[in-house]
């Protein structure tokens, strides 16, 4: 079973990614910039120490299966308008680094 605290950590590290991406898309940040690349890089080392094994071809699956999916692009898109798919196109570009 998972504990709290961890638990806790990796939800908060969720939101900060999420921030970072809105404040990035926000800020005219392109897609493809080194400093997405970055976030994106930081918060797949976290989840793959944390005990989620994930690609980045997982991640970009799973960003285009938000889009997909009415519960997650609602929750994405109510964050900041754009974020999923600003999402998808920077894990994408990630994958195909």
């Amino acid at each position: 079973t998972m504990d709290v605290q961890e638990m806790n950590a990796q939800a908060k590290e969720a939101v900060s990614f999420m921030t970072d991406m809105a404040s990035a898309l926000v800020a005219g940040i392109k897609h493809t910039d080194e400093r997405v690349s970055m976030l994106i890089d930081e918060h797949l080392a976290f989840l793959n120490q944390n005990g989620h094994p994930v690609t980045p071809q997982d991640f970009a699956n799973q960003a285009r299966f938000f889009l997909q999916d009415d519960f997650h692009l609602g929750m994405l898109e109510s964050q900041q308008t754009g974020l999923a798919y600003f999402l998808t196109a920077a894990a994408e570009a990630f994958a195909e680094r």
